[in-house]
């Protein structure tokens, strides 16, 4: 058969780089250049990058271009490093739970690290991993809603070819990322789309405005009220951080109590208005959430909460890990949400 097109340049490629042709961190032909210099297509040229990159060969700058790898790489380690905000608090056992298992089942052992949704936790971390003998990093970013100064920490770990897997959220900065998450616009709208049906018409939102699921679970909310033709009130949408959630809840409440339901950002921020309508705070209103966690289930008001794909999420996480080290290709995975029959608190 016929070897395609792209396929035949990544070869000239990745003999020029065995030959010695660039140097670390040297930039490679530029995509307009390598099209006169081979008479093939653009699109060919991009196929020939990808798969150089899947191969870590070769890693991508924005508006830079495309450059080589650190050609010495050490020896497998059997290492993981697996970073999340937080380790022993809400979902996070259940996710690396599942992660530690498919990593186990291949030969493969996890070493904690937890950021407590901070920068410089992460960067600290990031730092230390630079130095450390590891082969690969799944990794939960910090506050992916907002841009990263800890970007060049990753450029530097993929320049030395080690594969990142990001779970929860991800970097646009970073391109050609893997990630695993929940469908968190869908979620939005189930989450809206049940108090609606439960007959509320003015329902309020509260979301985490420094993390990107915040931001898309609010994206899905809004769809469901305007597809219902509900207005999206903006004293009605409430955003906290991780700094300053309970004077943001606090000051949240008299508002809620103009309101017939509340979509939550998760269990925990749904417990805590749970607990004030039960002390007869506010007026009674129908509650939806996310995660269906202990935090739902210790309400002592019905709290519809969806549930999280937690040990799903780190099952395709460490799998996504193995495709990379074994270098097959590998496609990000965006999971969908678990319907719960029954409302905890019932």
């Amino acid at each position: 058969m016929t070897k395609p097109k792209y396929r035949i340049v990544a070869e000239m490629l990745r003999n020029d780089i065995l030959a010695g042709a660039y140097t670390q961190g040297k930039r490679l032909p530029g995509d307009h250049e390598l099209v006169k210099q081979t008479g093939y297509s653009r699109h060919t040229i991009r196929q020939a990058i990808n798969l150089l990159e899947y191969e870590n060969l070769v890693y991508r700058v924005r508006g830079s271009g495309t450059y080589l790898r650190n050609a010495v790489r050490h020896a497998a380690t059997r290492n993981i490093a697996v970073v999340t905000t937080y380790i022993g608090e809400y979902i996070f056992p259940e996710i690396l739970k599942g992660i530690e298992q498919t990593l186990t089942r291949n030969g493969y052992v996890s070493m904690l690290y937890a950021t407590y949704n901070r920068v410089e936790n992460e960067r600290k971390i990031l730092t230390e991993l630079l130095t450390k003998p590891i082969d690969g990093i799944i990794v939960e970013g910090t506050k992916t809603a907002l841009p990263n100064p800890n970007i060049d920490l990753y450029l530097q770990l993929q320049n030395q070819g080690i594969p990142l897997v990001f779970i929860n959220g991800y970097y646009p900065d970073l391109e050609r990322i893997l990630y695993v998450v929940s469908d968190d616009r869908t979620g939005g709208q189930i989450a809206c789309k049940h108090l609606i049906d439960k007959g509320c018409r003015t329902i309020a939102g509260i979301f985490k405005s420094d993390d990107i699921q915040g931001h898309r679970r609010y994206a899905g909310y809004a769809a469901a009220m305007l597809d219902n033709e509900l207005t999206v009130h903006d004293e009605l949408v409430f955003w906290y951080t991780t700094e300053n959630r309970t004077e943001l809840l606090a000051a949240a409440l008299k508002k809620l109590a103009a309101c017939e339901g509340v979509v939550c950002y998760n269990d925990e921020v749904a417990l805590y208005i749970a607990k004030a309508v039960h002390a007869k705070k506010i007026r009674p209103l129908a509650i939806a959430s996310f995660d269906h966690s202990t935090y739902a289930s210790l309400s002592p008001e019905p709290v519809f909460s969806l549930d999280s794909p937690k040990a799903d999420i780190g099952r395709h996480a460490g799998e996504k890990m193995m495709e990379l080290l074994q270098h097959r290709r590998s496609e990000s995975a965006v999971l969908p949400w678990k319907l719960i029959e029954t409302e905890n608190g019932d």
